[in-house]
């Protein structure tokens, strides 16, 4: 032992190193004059000697660090004159978790960072696996591997064959760009060679901005035939990028797809779109684009914009771009704080229903407002104000034509208290002024000016009881009795023609989400809620309730044709069931009092069970030239997705019109995903609807090989079992 603490003294002193004991084995420091001298490498083995040439020598469970990398091999030896180490395996050599080498022998600088392995392995990014003959490690961070087998696919002794691998006679792996680039590469899917290409570059695990080809798009359409999309990603330094992808399809469709990104520290912006050469309209060249951008300005302002425009009404439909009626697009300056909110906004739409004239919309409106909240008398005060305008392209005279502008100013209070036997009540007042101006319609005046008062008195009276079995049941009666008066002329309603009441509304003081046509009017809301907690997990709510107006809301012509427009309302019934196992049912029915007859049904019904997700939804609106709906409306939608145990997972799912007997739409898919592989196959129809002027069929195949780039492998799937 004497002899060997002399030999590392001689060693130390001309490396400069130390020596210290832990443990039965020992732990030596040296610092390597690869690298800076602050940084030494420390060496851990159950035995070191000097062997008969001077050369330290480690072995039994030697462990070396330097910096971020660890090695552990069963054999060590340095030999200081040739400032190499041999070492000998089974060898691990990790550099953090994102690069982790196993290998059988090697011969490395003291560095650990250059040098030559044989028998090698290596993780990259705990995804990618690459099998080598032999890897040559060179100090400016580029290795270079022979005889190769790469996949991030599991590989078992039961099933040694991937699902998918790439084999290349050579590998050069640049962790500076994150880049590895393959020579005579053949990719093989199930042991079966697919294709060969001399040349493959291809994004290291983990990166996410590298230039390139990205996934390919594959669709088969009726009306385009078989098209692919081949997407090249372009980085433009560290803060924006462009994305290109042209398209080809069988029947002769062209087009070129992009997208240019740039993110600054305070938000970003996106532009995209699409230019496309067909043949099924007449038009040249059709395509669509788009805008979305965030932006902070400080002092908590944020402006934010989304704008979508296409060529032609048909197009985004035939690209499975959008299935929207109405394209809609804003941009928005605004402030939002606790007490305040500020908002400047320019809005677009656009209809895409053929029977739209979009002429006669109101295709642009810009409006602003301010919203102030104060606390006063122990309740809280509101300020609004606000203007809001609207143009027609139409110059014609009345509703084809019809422009509107105006301002308002409403001040409204509200404050509850609990009251003896814990009935708690509430007081409201709102008052609203408003100053309109109309042209291209002589049947308004021009200036209206409008003003209403309203006063608001409510009760709520909770009453509780728990059962033996711990049930708890919560009935709660509501009552609200409200007084208004208005003054001034009749504004045309333009910004809320369908009028709805549900559980959301019944008790509001205003149930509009426009200004044309509030709900005022002497009434008495009513109506009675009860709900159900189970301790086995079953919750259930109950709301029945009603309008009592002191005369007909005016505006709505016919009367019998919209549930709130009568003397009093229709009769609402809303209910919500679920339970902790998944499941959730809502429904909400509007029932004529006059004839009991259904006015509105809507139900949704969503379970979630093992692997078993079902959603179902059906709606019923009948006829209503006030809503201008000529023809009953009872649709219903089905989606139902099943998953297994071996990645598979397939969805089915369709609309279907009960008014006029057809389908709009069905729909299926099927999808795998495991460690390696992501695949996503859809089959959709579309029949003629009002939006859809003609029936197509649409089938995408998407294809995505795990563990290549940015995306990391699934944690589903296949697995290797013993």
């Amino acid at each position: 032992m004497a002899q060997i603490r002399q030999a590392l003294s001689r060693i130390a002193e001309a490396t400069r190193s130390h020596l210290t004991a832990a443990g039965l084995g020992l732990l030596v420091t040296l610092p390597l004059p690869a690298l800076a001298q602050t940084q030494p490498a420390t060496l851990m083995a159950d035995q070191v000697f000097v062997d008969s040439a001077g050369r330290l020598v480690a072995q039994g469970a030697v462990e070396i660090w330097h910096g971020s990398i660890r090695l552990t091999a069963q054999r060590v030896s340095f030999d200081q004159r040739q400032d190499w180490l041999d070492i000998a395996g089974p060898i691990t050599l990790s550099n953090g978790p994102d690069q982790v080498v196993l290998a059988d022998a090697a011969q490395l600088a003291p560095s650990l960072r250059a040098g030559i392995i044989t028998g090698a392995r290596v993780v990259l990014e705990q995804q990618m696996q690459i099998s080598a003959a032999r890897i040559e490690r060179g100090t400016n961070g580029i290795s270079q591997m022979d005889a190769v087998i790469a996949s991030s696919c599991p590989v078992c002794a039961s099933n040694p064959t991937p699902l998918w691998e790439i084999r290349a006679q050579r590998v050069r792996h640049d962790e500076a760009n994150g880049r590895l680039e393959f020579e005579r590469a053949q990719f093989r899917f199930a042991g079966v060679p697919v294709f060969y290409a001399p040349r493959l570059d291809l994004p290291a695990p983990g990166v996410t901005r590298a230039r390139g080809l990205l996934r390919p798009e594959v669709s088969l359409d009726s009306r385009l035939g078989l098209s692919i999309g081949l997407p090249y990603f372009m980085p433009l330094g560290d803060s924006q990028d462009l994305t290109l992808t042209p398209r080809a399809s069988t029947n002769g469709m062209v087009s070129l797809g992009f997208r240019w990104r740039m993110a600054r520290q305070n938000g970003g912006i996106e532009l995209g779109g699409q230019i496309s050469h067909d043949n099924i309209v007449t038009d040249p060249l059709r395509g669509y684009g788009y805008v979305r951008a965030l932006f902070s300005l400080g002092n908590r302002w944020t402006l934010t914009a989304d704008l979508l425009a296409a060529s032609d009404r048909a197009y985004l439909e035939t690209y499975n771009i959008a299935d929207d009626a109405r394209l809609h697009g804003h941009a928005t300056l605004e402030r939002i704080t606790r007490d305040q909110a500020v908002r400047l906004r320019l809005l677009g739409f656009y209809s895409l229903r053929p029977a739209d004239v979009n002429d006669r919309l109101p295709n642009a409106v810009t409006e602003a407002s301010l919203r102030q909240h104060h606390g006063i008398g122990g309740g809280d005060l509101t300020v609004d104000l606000g203007a809001r305008a609207f143009w027609r392209q139409s110059s014609t005279d009345g509703i084809a034509g019809r422009d509107v502008a105006r301002a308002h100013l409403a001040l409204g209070w509200r404050r509850s208290v609990i009251m003896a036997g814990g009935i708690v009540a509430t007081g409201a007042l709102e008052g609203r002024i408003d100053h309109v101006r109309v042209s291209d319609d002589s049947t308004y005046p021009d200036p209206v000016n409008r003003r209403v008062l309203q006063g608001m008195v409510e009760l709520r009276w909770p009453l509780a009881r728990i059962s033996d079995s711990g049930v708890r049941h919560v009935i709660e009666p509501v009552v609200q009795v409200i007084g208004a008066q208005r003054r001034g002329g009749a504004l045309p309603n333009d910004d809320h023609t369908m009028p709805e009441l549900d559980a959301g509304n019944l008790f509001a003081l205003t149930r509009y989400s426009g200004e044309d046509a509030p709900d005022d009017g002497s009434r008495i809301n009513a109506g009675l809620r009860w709900a159900r907690h189970d301790p086995s997990g079953w919750t259930s709510e109950t709301l029945i309730g009603r309008i009592w107006r002191r005369e007909t809301l005016a505006g709505f012509d016919p009367l019998h044709e919209q549930p709130l427009g009568g003397a009093s309302s229709d009769w609402l019934l809303a209910g919500r069931l679920s339970n902790s196992d998944g499941l959730s049912l809502t429904g909400r029915l509007l029932l004529d009092p006059s004839d009991a007859g259904l006015r509105r049904a809507e139900t949704n019904l969503a379970w979630h069970w093992d692997r078993t997700r079902l959603s179902t939804t059906y709606l019923y609106l009948p006829a209503s030239s006030f809503e201008d709906r000529i023809v009953d409306l009872a649709e219903w939608s089905v989606d139902v997705t099943r998953r297994f145990d071996s990645g598979w997972a397939t969805t089915v799912g369709w609309d279907y019109d009960f008014g006029q007997n057809i389908f709009a739409a069905a729909r299926t898919g099927l999808t795998f995903s495991n460690e390696c592989l992501s695949l996503d196959m859809t089959l959709a129809r579309h029949f003629v609807t009002a939006t859809n002027p003609s029936a197509s069929t649409r089938f995408d195949l998407r294809i995505e090989l795990l563990g290549i780039g940015g995306r990391a492998p699934s944690t589903g799937g296949r697995t290797c079992r013993t």
